[in-house]
């Protein structure tokens, strides 16, 4: 089900008026975006929040790892540079319990995550 609204003023940063509910391989999300021009933008993800806000566009791969853990963006690089593809962009969230989330821009989407899967607590790519 989904509901929504519209309004031509734009969200405080730490409102909830972009607040939605997803469903992400049947487990719940609670996310917060808005829209920067014509590109939405990822502000809040299960209260960790992205300092600058992480544009979903194109190939996007989302995970959520231990924190100041690094292994998993640099086993990322192995596997883009393996399939050809390059990282875009990154963004990571403040810390919450202990773990952070990612958004990774991508050139084209990954085929294979077996790498990555160990290496992380949730991973999930979208196409945007």
């Amino acid at each position: 089900q989904v509901t929504g609204t519209h309004s031509d003023v734009a969200p405080e940063p730490d409102s909830s008026t972009g607040l939605v509910q997803v469903s992400l391989q049947g487990t719940p999300h609670q996310v917060t975006g808005t829209v920067q021009g014509s590109t939405p933008v990822l502000r809040q993800i299960n209260g960790a929040t992205f300092k600058q806000p992480a544009p979903l566009s194109g190939p996007v791969l989302i995970y959520r790892a231990k924190a100041p853990d690094t292994s998993a963006l640099a086993t990322l690089a192995g596997l883009l540079g393996k399939a050809g593809g390059q990282l875009l962009s990154y963004h990571s969230s403040s810390t919450v319990a202990g773990e952070q989330w990612s958004v990774v821009g991508l050139s084209a989407p990954l085929s294979n995550l077996g790498e990555l899967k160990p290496r992380v607590t949730e991973v999930f790519q979208l196409h945007l």
